[in-house]
């Protein structure tokens, strides 16, 4: 079966999250892609399809929530795209404004990576 990998996007701002995460969905059999900041997000999900983008809520600082921008964008531009919200500082607050811009899961960190790509593979609609 030659079927096609499934390319994801990594947004963080923290370089260990980004090589931790994409490290290990690279071993479970995806494709992944990796971005530092929100404006990079936005130009790759501009560019690319994903089957899923698992953002961080806060890319600039303690008071950031870039995340709910890129759920936004990522719905947008790529409605078939599944999006995890993955945060350290969740209230239920920022919980209800992710699900109303279209967020598919909100995770609090710190989270098992097998735990975090069971969910996102559910999503996306199974194995690699």
């Amino acid at each position: 079966m030659g079927k096609e990998p499934r390319r994801l996007l990594i947004v963080d701002d923290e370089a260990a999250i980004r090589f931790a995460l994409s490290d290990y969905f690279r071993e479970c059999g995806w494709e992944v892609d990796a971005a530092a900041e929100k404006e990079e997000a936005e130009a790759l999900l501009a560019h690319t399809e994903y089957a899923a983008v698992i953002a961080d809520l806060r890319l600039t600082g303690i008071y950031g929530i870039e995340g709910l921008d890129i759920i936004q964008w990522s719905r947008h531009l790529r409605p078939e795209t599944r999006v995890v919200l993955l945060t350290g500082n969740g209230t239920p607050e920022i919980e209800a404004e992710a699900r109303r811009r279209g967020a598919d899961a909100f995770l609090h960190k710190p989270l098992p990576l097998p735990e975090l790509e069971r969910v996102v593979a559910g999503l996306t609609g199974g194995a690699a």
